[in-house]
C-alpha cells in the first residue's frame, strides 16, 4: 500500500470537509436555528450510507478510471501529484472563506497529472465534466428563480414559519444525500486508488472505508465551517430561512441529477448559484455582486491552475 498516497487522500478528505461540507451546512444553520451537531450528524450519516448502500459509486469511478485510467502499475505517483496539486490550489481559497470548486480542482489536477505523466486522457469525458460543472451554478440559479415565487405562496399564512422549518429540514436531508451521491465521492475515488479498491472497472466502497471517510470529512467541517459560512451565509445574500430552503432544494436537484449520471459536481457551486437565484427572485439589490464576482473568479482560476501545477508534478514523476 502506498502510504504517501494514503496520507494525501486523508488530507484531501479533510479539505473536502472544510470546503464542501461547510458549504452544505452553512446556508441553513443561521436562519433556521438548527443545532450544528444535529446537522453534522445528518451529513456524516448520508456520506456513510450513500455510496455504500443507496447510490453506488459512479462518480468515484469517473474520477478514478474514466478521465485518466489510473489502473496500471507504477501510476501511484501521478495520483499523488494530482491529489497534492488540487489541495495546493484550493487551500488558500478555503482559508480565505471562498468556496471554490474542489471538484473542478481535482478534475483539472487529474487531467494535468495524466498529461505530465504521459497517460491517456479521455477528452470527451473531461469536456463533459467541465461543461456541466461550469453550468451547475447557472442551472441552480435559474431553478431558484422559478421555485422562489412558488415557495412563497406555498408557505404563506399563519403557519408559514412552521412550514418553512419543516421544508428546510427535509430539503437539508435531501441535499446531504445528493452530496453523498456526487461530491462526496471525490474522497472515495482517491482512497480507492490508494487502497486498491479501484483495481477493477468499478470503485468499491467497503464499510470500513465509508466510516473512515466520514470521520475525516467531519474533522474538515469543524475546521472550515466558520470561514465558509461567512461567505455563503452572509456574503452572497443576507440569508433568511426561505433562502436556505430554496437553495437546498435547488442544489439537491442539480447535484443529485448529475451524480446519478456519474458526472462530478461541487456542492458549494450549486448552493451559491441557488442563493443568487433566490436573491434575484426578490430584487437584484438583494445579491452582493462583488462577493459573487470573487467566487466566480476563484472558480475560473481553479481549473487552469490545477492543470498547470499537476502537469508539472506528473512530469517530475515521469522523469524521476
Amino acid at each position: 500500500m502506498p502510504y504517501s498516497l494514503l496520507i494525501a487522500a486523508a488530507l484531501f478528505a479533510i479539505v473536502a470537509g472544510a470546503n464542501d461540507g461547510s458549504s452544505v451546512l452553512s446556508a441553513g444553520l443561521g436562519p433556521s436555528g438548527s443545532r450544528p451537531l444535529t446537522s453534522l450528524v445528518i451529513i456524516l450519516l448520508a456520506l456513510t450510507i450513500g455510496p455504500w448502500l443507496l447510490f453506488g459509486t459512479s462518480v468515484a469511478t469517473t474520477l478514478a478510471h474514466r478521465l485518466v485510467p489510473f489502473s496500471g502499475p507504477g501510476e501511484d505517483g501521478a495520483v499523488l501529484a494530482a491529489t497534492i496539486s488540487a489541495m495546493v490550489v484550493v487551500f488558500g481559497l478555503v482559508r480565505a472563506g471562498l468556496p471554490t470548486s474542489l471538484t473542478l480542482a481535482l478534475v483539472g489536477a487529474i487531467a494535468g497529472a495524466g498529461l505530465g505523466a504521459g497517460l491517456p486522457i479521455n477528452g470527451a469525458e473531461l469536456a463533459t465534466v467541465i461543461v456541466i460543472g461550469l453550468a451547475a451554478p447557472l442551472a441552480s440559479a435559474a431553478l431558484a428563480v422559478v421555485v422562489a415565487p412558488l415557495a412563497l405562496r406555498a408557505t404563506a399564512g399563519a403557519r408559514a414559519g412552521i412550514r418553512l422549518r419543516a421544508w428546510h429540514r427535509g430539503a437539508f436531508c435531501l441535499q446531504c444525500l445528493a452530496y453523498s451521491a456526487n461530491g462526496g465521492q471525490k474522497m472515495l475515488a482517491l482512497f480507492a486508488l490508494a487502497t486498491g479498491a479501484a483495481s477493477g472497472s468499478l470503485v468499491r466502497d467497503p464499510w470500513w472505508l465509508a466510516l473512515l471517510l466520514s470521520l475525516l470529512f467531519g474533522v474538515g467541517v469543524l475546521i472550515g465551517i466558520r470561514n465558509v459560512s461567512a461567505t455563503l451565509g452572509h456574503g452572497i445574500v443576507a440569508v433568511r430561512l426561505r433562502h436556505a430552503a430554496i437553495a437546498e432544494t435547488c442544489s439537491f436537484a442539480v447535484v443529485m441529477g448529475a451524480g446519478l449520471a456519474g458526472v462530478p459536481l461541487t456542492m458549494s457551486q450549486s448552493v451559491a448559484g441557488a442563493l443568487v437565484g433566490a436573491g434575484l427572485s426578490e430584487s437584484r439589490r438583494r445579491v452582493r455582486w462583488r462577493e459573487v464576482a470573487y467566487m466566480a473568479g476563484a472558480w475560473v482560476v481553479t481549473l487552469p491552475a490545477s492543470v498547470a501545477v499537476a502537469a508539472l508534478g506528473g512530469l517530475l514523476v515521469r522523469i524521476a
